[in-house]
């Protein structure tokens, strides 16, 4: 609770200065703001209540094992999604800002100082989207849903927008420099262009191939080649993250930076998991292929391929909190915020990156799949609860097929 002073001069920790003070007060603020909206709303109700309360204890609990863990990924959205999908997008933000405030009072792993506070925004900001995807249907959705299209039309955006900044980086650069405003008046713009890229092809593709009607045989078919190739990636992806020569395995070696014995997992030193290349791109390559095998052909059995909205939504969700957790990792931590991600982080820096732009892909990196992860874990809860105890929640209904 050290950190809760204002510090002295010359003094940087364990305190906090004058200015994240005023920080961490309009967050406080902004708590109170969304309790009334909240209160004020049909959401708000006992069994709202309730869940929140489960909600928070299920972030910590999963966040902190995390950060114990030191994994690249974080898992503390898992409640605050849950919430935003049975009790709407205030409620989901609330739970969000809660947990983060929460937790940072706790002498827990990822607890116990400012970072976890310093992130509430971006938790809010899980709760708000998760409410949104929910009200479109996205757990719920059967597999001849006519808004499939938009899905797919969204998947196909994000493609082109990742292959857009691909191309970027490797003809004009994505550089940023906090101190050249030319430098940050062309990254604003590639950023834009990258967008807008996206978005056009989303239309376009919305409006000639992936306009269905609920009747449309093709429906079904695109949905099923949309979970195939979106569970090939992310395996593929989960297994870089981990296995790669640069990934999670290979930052545990036994000893600090400082040369000392490293107390984590007693000391042991994992580095022998993590595979060298060319050796590391076949094996997520394999391991890709055989979930993709399996993933076609349980998707062709009754409405399994609904996963793919899901993703699609938990996807979005990671970019855009990686959007907005960037800023305040950069500027508030210099980006080393005590979690796995530094780890990250530090191999952006060590390829020439700056700050804001090691951060920013870190989080480009780790949060879309931190967040398909924690979508698809409440999706696999909601179909596992009983309807009734899904509709006692004002938003309940959107989570069950029509």
């Amino acid at each position: 609770m050290d950190w809760l002073t204002i510090c002295p001069d010359g003094a940087t920790t364990p305190c906090v200065a004058t200015v994240q003070a005023a920080y961490l007060s309009a967050i406080v603020a902004g708590i109170v703001l969304l309790a009334v909206v909240v209160r004020r709303s049909r959401d708000f109700t006992t069994a709202t209540l309730s869940l929140m309360a489960v909600a928070i204890a299920i972030n910590i609990t999963i966040g902190s094992l995390t950060a114990l863990l030191r994994l690249p990924l974080y898992l503390d959205s898992v409640g605050t999604v849950l919430v935003g999908a049975l009790a709407g997008p205030w409620a989901g933000a609330l739970t969000g800002l809660l947990s983060n405030l929460v937790w940072s009072l706790l002498p827990v792993p990822g607890g116990a100082g400012p970072a976890t506070a310093f992130f509430a925004p971006v938790a809010a900001t899980v709760g708000l989207l998760a409410g949104f995807w929910g009200s479109r249907g996205v757990f719920g959705l059967r597999s001849d849903d006519d808004r499939i299209g938009g899905f797919l039309a969204i998947a196909v955006g994000i493609a082109a927008a990742v292959i857009a900044m691909l191309v970027a980086q490797a003809t004009v650069g994505v550089g940023f420099d906090p101190e050249d405003q030319a430098s940050q008046v062309r990254f604003a713009a590639t950023g834009i262009t990258i967008v807008s890229v996206g978005f056009v092809a989303a239309w376009l593709s919305r409006r000639t191939i992936f306009r269905l009607r609920g009747d449309d045989p093709r429906t079904r078919r695109y949905l099923i080649a949309a979970t195939t190739l979106s569970a090939t990636a992310l395996v593929f992806a989960l297994v870089r993250l981990l296995f790669a020569p640069s990934g999670y395995f290979s930052t545990v070696t036994g000893i600090t930076a400082g040369g000392t014995p490293d107390p984590f997992l007693g000391g042991a030193d994992l580095t022998g998991l993590a595979v060298a290349d060319p050796a590391g791109l076949v094996l997520a390559a394999v391991a890709a292929g055989i979930v993709g095998a399996l993933a076609w052909t349980w998707a062709r059995r009754g409405e399994r391929a609904r996963f793919f909205p899901v993703w699609v939504a938990g996807f979005t969700t990671g970019a855009v909190a990686a959007c907005i957790a960037a800023p305040i990792a950069a500027g508030a931590f210099g980006g080393v915020t005590g979690g796995g991600t530094d780890l990250v982080v530090a191999l952006f820096r060590t390829l020439g990156l700056g700050v804001f732009q090691s951060v920013l892909a870190q989080g480009l990196v780790s949060d879309p799949l931190d967040k398909t992860i924690s979508f698809t874990v409440v999706f696999v809860i909601l179909t596992a609860l009983p309807i009734t105890v899904r509709t006692m929640f004002s938003r309940g209904d959107q989570t069950v097929e029509p």
